[in-house]
């Protein structure tokens, strides 16, 4: 099967300090991949990189086998290369509705109708209800959930999500689990940067482990939680020790 999205080498150096790279990675069309890793690993970097918030130092992103390395953030969106941030992607000023109008704006849509935003507020579990509410009067979780709802109104074929389950309550996080189990059903790809390894691993098709800025290590979640070195490398020494 030919990757949706892939990179190659790539990397990032801030002053001549590498905190990316050489990367190789690639998500196949539907594919859940989870992304672990302890703090500093690279791990938002590589999301800043690949959807083209930063620029590469060297390597290459590819989209569909075509190099998007130059292409600009708004228009890989486009393209269907979506995520979505730990903050509140909102603008609290203004309401529901307006929020995701402005979504649609961006996809080059005309049709601002509630119609036309209702399945992603469904898909994430917001009720119509909230259309009139103001974005900034939202409760942490259901800003979370707009956010998402967001990036799903630009029709992704890849959604990568940054830490989708940070400072949510059990009702917003099962909400989340089934958007991203709706996600897989729907044949739409997700990469996933979490801690909360009790709620990601279970999703994921694979699971990929960076350190050092570098991927140590991939494959089915049951399998790579047992190799020594990624143990090491996320939970650290002293913890090994105790085990």
């Amino acid at each position: 099967m030919s990757a949706l999205l892939s990179t190659q080498a790539l990397s990032k150096h801030f002053d001549g300090v590498r905190a990316l790279g050489p990367v190789d990675f690639r998500v196949d069309p539907g594919e859940i991949v989870g992304i672990i890793g302890p703090n500093g690993s690279g791990k938002t970097t590589f999301f800043n990189v690949v959807t083209g918030f930063m620029r590469p130092t060297a390597g290459r992103v590819f989209w569909q086998g075509a190099d998007i390395t130059g292409v600009a953030a708004h228009r890989r969106a486009r393209l269907g290369l979506v995520r979505t941030f730990q903050e509140k992607m909102v603008f609290p000023g203004t309401s529901v509705r307006e929020n995701a109008q402005l979504a649609l704006i961006q996809r080059g849509m005309r049709d601002l109708s509630d119609a036309a935003v209702a399945p992603a507020l469904d898909y994430v579990g917001l009720p119509l209800r909230t259309l009139d509410q103001q974005a900034g009067d939202l409760s942490w979780g259901q800003c979370r959930l707009l956010g998402m709802a967001l990036g799903l109104v630009l029709k992704p074929r890849i959604v990568l999500l940054d830490e989708p389950f940070a400072g949510l309550n059990r009702i917003a996080a099962a909400l989340v689990t089934t958007m991203l189990r709706r996600l897989k059903h729907d044949g739409i790809g997700g990469v996933i940067v979490e801690h909360e390894m009790s709620l990601l691993l279970p999703l994921c098709d694979r699971v990929v482990v960076f350190a050092n800025g570098q991927i140590l290590a991939e494959g089915a979640s049951e399998e790579i939680l047992k190799r020594d070195d990624v143990r090491a490398a996320y939970f650290g020494v002293e913890t090994l020790a105790r085990d």
